[in-house]
């Protein structure tokens, strides 16, 4: 019985090496003591008794390590959390808010250039827009995501879902010519996300992403802001003889409306900024696309005559649709400041 109580002894002192360090060295040797005299005093009652308490020690082991690493876990997260640089609650600054409206400019610059006539391919200034803008989301992701980088990320989704059907035909890239996209548009953001982990060699610039969003929804808002900018910025089969200024026009006004979104510490002033850059930019593009003849310009009989309520009734349709697309984050955050609020002692 002796010889067979130290052996039970050894393997449950291999067992405790399973726990985190710092559980172990702090009582592994009072849980040895403690155990050790447990089937001691069972083994003199007889082989049953300690046999049950070995499977009860067994049982209750398994459950104990895998929630000591939980709580190991927990620690080192809280410390990572207590560790890392937390963005003010404020605006951004000059140079960060000036940075977080550069896709916006760049990708109204980009429109203008492929609806001019220049002897190159018109996929040329999209795909240089997407390699910057992967260039800015991958040193953002390096600096732990500030507030600008939501910017760079909802252009390169949105950049790569667009293309994601886009025919290209006649365009040559290294020598290789690429007469339609699909999945391989996505290949480069991946790529930038790779690099990124590499570069970092932690998930802290992942987390840092997603605790953004949850800590102030309206950076999901800029991000979905991207979806906007680009549809009224692109401007499609719009063929208005002062189109460039129109285009000039609507870049200006949205890279104002993200300028002070970034420079803005009030969450509802930031989605409302949001709302009136989006019915101003409607209104531009209403106006370019109804003073054109797109009859003559496509040699069809010209159109009746429609009354001017009929612009009015799209541009206030198309902006309750778009604030309540923006909205939403927005009501997110607050009905979990609520909820907080709620559960915190004291809080009505």
């Amino acid at each position: 019985m002796n010889t067979f109580l130290r052996y039970i002894s050894i393997f449950y002192s291999r067992i405790l090496e399973l726990y985190p360090r710092n559980f172990r060295d702090e009582f592994a040797e009072e849980m040895k003591i403690v155990f050790r005299d447990s089937a001691h005093e069972a083994g003199d009652e007889g082989f049953l008794p300690l046999i049950i308490l070995c499977l009860r020690e067994l049982g209750g082991l398994s459950i104990n390590i895998l929630r000591e690493f939980l709580h190991e876990l927990e620690r080192k997260e809280t410390k990572m959390i207590a560790n890392e640089k937390v963005e003010p609650k404020g605006g951004t600054s000059y140079w960060d808010a000036l940075i977080g409206m550069l896709p916006f400019a760049l990708f109204g610059i980009a429109s203008m250039i492929s609806k001019s006539r220049l002897p190159f391919h018109m996929a040329y200034p999209d795909l240089a827009f997407y390699a910057i803008i992967l260039v800015g989301l991958l040193v953002g992701l390096a600096k732990g995501f500030p507030r600008w980088a939501y910017s760079y990320l909802g252009w390169s989704l949105v950049f790569a879902w667009w293309w994601s059907n886009m025919g290209t035909y006649g365009l040559k890239i290294f020598g290789f010519q690429i007469n339609y996209w699909s999945w391989q548009i996505w290949l480069p953001l991946l790529a930038a996300f790779g690099i990124a982990l590499l570069w970092t060699r932690s998930l802290h610039p992942f987390r840092q992403l997603i605790r953004g969003i949850w800590q102030n929804w309206t950076y999901l808002s800029l991000m979905i802001y991207a979806f906007v900018g680009f549809v009224l910025l692109i401007y499609d089969e719009n063929h208005h003889p002062y189109l460039l200024v129109f285009m000039a026009a609507s870049t200006l006004v949205i890279c104002m409306t993200v300028w002070v979104f970034l420079q803005s510490a009030s969450s509802w002033k930031r989605v409302i900024v949001l709302i009136a850059g989006f019915v101003v930019t409607l209104v531009l593009s209403n106006i370019s696309y109804a003073t054109w003849d797109s009859a003559a310009y496509y040699g069809l009989p010209p159109s009746p005559p429609q009354p001017w309520y009929t612009a009015l009734n799209g541009v206030i349709g198309w902006t309750i649709l778009y604030s309540g697309i923006m909205f939403w984050p927005l009501l997110i955050g607050l009905v979990r400041r609520v909820v907080n609020s709620r559960g915190k002692p004291g809080m009505a």
